[in-house]
């Protein structure tokens, strides 16, 4: 009530966050999910991948040199299956970038203390692309989407989607463009397609690949193990005719395995699209860009590119994440700091008599009730004043 009452709200600090970041991008994430936290307030403790911990070695002592006190962001190693419930029996928030698997682990941990959370998890991120879709354009966002990083973004294009009318000419273009991918190992940049994280993980990707064969699906690029090169190398591969038995289809592959099927409209594309239990992130290719638009909305995603595919990691304005198995919570934009923070409503009332309870309570007899009711209503007729 102007003049009488007041509300506000004020974010306070939650104390120490958790964070367990990957491997596949091991300097970025330790240290861009923990610069909102600690502007927020909070201090940081880290438990990076095992398989990459010089890196958040690196992080930290460039976040020291820029003059963060020491004990503000810590680093703790070892195997997430002894670290990570651990550091949820002492952390006051917990975040968490890896598999659905582990993320229903890391949500019952912080469940069983009542700690926030949040989780961002795995992907079979689609990518529609439209009969008016500029072929090029859609054909270099195809690559750029399915293998960067080696096909290990969590956001990278596993599944794509091309009306009929552009499919044959598109497949071909594709599959001339992924043969002529380079695969090895550099330091600088003259290679187009590294290694995978590990040996492990090369054989966790060469398994979707092996089962999508067996099961009768077509091998447009890839799908032989690269010569010459180290059991962690997977040639960059594109599949049609994949069916949803194989893993290919309904699994995260996380490596650059690809699959690109017909549809005949849109309507087919969306439907096929949202047709697994994950909803991380989506594409849509289209020289109509309304129309464009109106599909992407209807994806089940948490983020969703027109024209564009990793766009939405570097839209640090807008929130990030997933939806269905693919996540609880964002990271970036207003909320990528908020969610590092406890919020407190606080409201103020004058004094005098008692202040707005009483007024409440002298309003007993109905003369009176409809006397309050009738000024709350015109106030609420006073442009700007709520």
């Amino acid at each position: 009530i102007p003049g009488l009452t007041s509300a506000r709200v004020v974010h306070k600090p939650l104390g120490v966050c958790g964070l367990i970041t990957p491997w596949n991008y091991p300097f970025l994430l330790p240290v861009a999910d923990a610069l909102p936290a600690l502007l927020a307030g909070n201090a940081v403790v880290v438990k990076p991948s095992e398989l990459t911990p010089l890196s958040a070695e690196l992080g930290r002592e460039v976040l020291i040199a820029s003059g963060l006190h020491p004990d503000l962001f810590q680093l703790v190693h070892g195997l997430g299956a002894e670290i990570g419930p651990e550091l949820i029996r002492r952390v006051d928030y917990i975040g968490f970038t890896g598999s659905t698997a582990v993320g229903r682990r890391i949500a019952i941990g912080a469940g069983e203390r009542l700690v926030p959370f949040s989780l961002e998890l795995g992907g079979k991120n689609p990518m529609i692309v439209l009969a008016d879709a500029p072929l090029d354009d859609a054909v270099s966002g195809f690559l750029s989407g399915a293998f960067a990083n080696s096909g290990q973004p969590c956001i990278a294009v596993e599944r794509v989607f091309v009306e009929r009318p552009l499919f044959e000419r598109y497949a071909e273009a594709v599959t001339e463009r992924v043969r002529s991918l380079e695969v090895g190992w550099s330091l600088g940049f003259d290679k187009d397609i590294g290694s995978m994280i590990s040996e492990e993980h090369a054989g966790k990707v060469w398994t979707h690949v092996e089962d999508a064969v067996a099961k009768g699906a077509t091998v447009l690029a890839g799908g032989e193990r690269p010569s010459g090169l180290g059991p962690a190398f997977v040639a960059p591969t594109v599949f049609t005719g994949t069916t949803a038995e194989m893993k290919l289809t309904c699994e995260e592959t996380f490596g650059p395995v690809v699959s690109i099927e017909a549809v005949d409209s849109a309507e087919e594309a969306v439907e096929l699209a949202n047709a697994t239990p994950y909803g991380l992130n989506g594409s849509v290719w289209g020289g109509d860009e309304d129309r464009a638009l109106r599909i992407a909305r209807r994806l089940e995603v948490g983020s969703a590119g027109v024209n564009s595919t990793l766009l939405i990691y570097h839209s640090f304005d807008v929130p990030m994440g997933g939806v269905k198995q693919s996540g609880i919570g964002r990271r970036h934009g207003a909320h990528g700091i908020r969610r590092y923070t406890q919020e407190q409503s606080i409201v103020e009332s004058f004094a005098t008599g008692g202040g707005y309870e009483s007024l409440i309570l002298r309003t007993n007899t109905p003369g009176k009730a409809k006397a309050l009711l009738s000024a709350f209503r015109m106030w609420r007729k006073i442009p700007g004043l709520r």
